[in-house]
């Protein structure tokens, strides 16, 4: 099973990163900053920054996905490889977006 679930603050507006052909649909992409409880060398905690991707049918409310939005995510893990430098990629698809402010 692949599912993941995730709370933090959206960093900056989500941006559409493609538009279907009828126009019924739109893929979001955004940034999503997670408190992170691991402590740098420096004492400090440092944030994860997680990519997130997101369908139209998903959110509630497209507007509400601005900058400092506090939302809980239910989502999957994509993963893909580079066949060139053999790297792995991997991303997130939002299943659901909740607006917790």
């Amino acid at each position: 099973m692949n599912l993941v679930n995730i709370i933090g603050q959206i960093e900056g507006d989500a941006q559409v990163a493609y538009t279907s052909k009828d126009g019924n649909a739109k893929l979001y992409k955004f940034v999503v900053r997670v408190p992170n409880s691991y402590k740098s060398k420096t004492g400090k905690n440092e944030d994860d920054l997680i990519n997130v991707k997101a369908w139209s049918s998903a959110i509630n409310d497209e507007f509400a996905l601005h900058d400092q939005a506090v939302v809980g995510i239910e989502a999957r893990i994509h993963s893909s490889i580079n066949k060139e430098s053999a790297n792995v990629f991997n991303e997130i698809i939002a299943n659901r977006i909740m607006y917790l402010n």
